[in-house]
């Protein structure tokens, strides 16, 4: 009786789950920049996979686009950034949110004529 419970605090719940993409200022979509954000979450409230997207598609050739990506896809906590992954250290999904958000800044600014 008590795996049934875990169980369901581990199955994914879509309530606490979000889905996000903006097409960051100013010119919009017309600028070729897409943020894919994604974080689901358990029944119990664990974290159970994310993954952060920065992607170009003037920049197709290299990784399909993604300039900058986090997630925790194949079992660890990983950064890629131009077609190269690495590991990160893991301390909170809200840490590699604020992480991302500041190299998704610098890389608009970059991007500014």
């Amino acid at each position: 009786m008590g795996r049934r419970k875990r169980d369901t605090e581990d199955q994914l719940d879509p309530a606490r789950s979000s889905r996000d993409e903006f097409y960051p200022k100013p010119k919009g979509r017309k600028g070729g920049v897409v943020v894919r954000i994604q974080a689901d979450y358990s029944r119990g409230g664990r974290l159970l996979r994310y993954s952060l997207a920065l992607i170009d598609t003037h920049r197709i050739g290299v990784d399909g686009g993604r300039v900058l990506g986090y997630d925790n896809a194949h079992g660890h906590h990983h950064r890629h950034s131009d077609g190269k992954a690495e590991t990160v250290e893991f301390e909170s999904y809200e840490s590699i949110e604020k992480r991302f958000e500041t190299e998704v800044r610098e890389y608009l600014e970059s991007r500014k004529d």
